[in-house]
């Protein structure tokens, strides 16, 4: 069995406080995600919603996408918090061509247990953006979803994760 995939789970980007607050993190989070790849990186990747217009192929097996779901800082008597949960959605995408095939799936699979190899555990650290946001903790949230992109021709393995961190 499997779903066909669909991108209808996310934020708006138009919505401000969703663009302002993880504007850096969103930079850092793609840079520790390459880094830990591999150098070069096994998979490009970091795209923002959707991969570019024919980006896979049989030479480019591999890549990965983000979307936010949700930004909220905490509330405190005196005000907003600098502590934030971002929510985020990591679709790792394997080449399959026209139709799904197991090759597609495997490589979509690699490749996102590639990604959550980096992050698993509760990471936290300092990210290698501008701002060196301090993240307390990477979460997983959900299981693995499996699906097809026929724009992309490609099989898709969603990931989920809640990563909280100190907003400046």
């Amino acid at each position: 069995w499997m779903r066909v995939f669909n991108s209808r789970r996310w934020t708006h980007d138009s919505d401000h406080r969703s663009q302002g607050s993880t504007a850096m993190i969103r930079d850092g989070f793609v840079k520790l995600i390459q880094a830990g790849l591999g150098t070069p990186p096994m998979a490009s990747g970091g795209f923002n919603v959707m991969l570019p217009k024919d980006y896979l192929s049989a030479d480019n097996l591999m890549a990965w996408t983000y979307r936010s779901i949700s930004s909220e800082p905490e509330y405190i008597l005196e005000g907003q918090d600098g502590f934030t949960t971002w929510e985020i959605q990591l679709d790792c995408h394997g080449f399959s061509g026209p139709a799904p095939t197991k090759q597609g799936a495997a490589n979509a699979i690699t490749l996102a247990q590639a990604i959550d190899s980096i992050v698993r555990g509760g990471w936290s650290g300092i990210l290698p953006d501008a701002d060196h946001t301090h993240v307390y903790g990477i979460f997983r949230s959900g299981p693995y979803l499996d699906g097809y992109s026929d724009a992309n021709r490609s099989n898709v393995v969603t990931l989920e994760y809640k990563i909280q961190y100190a907003q400046i």
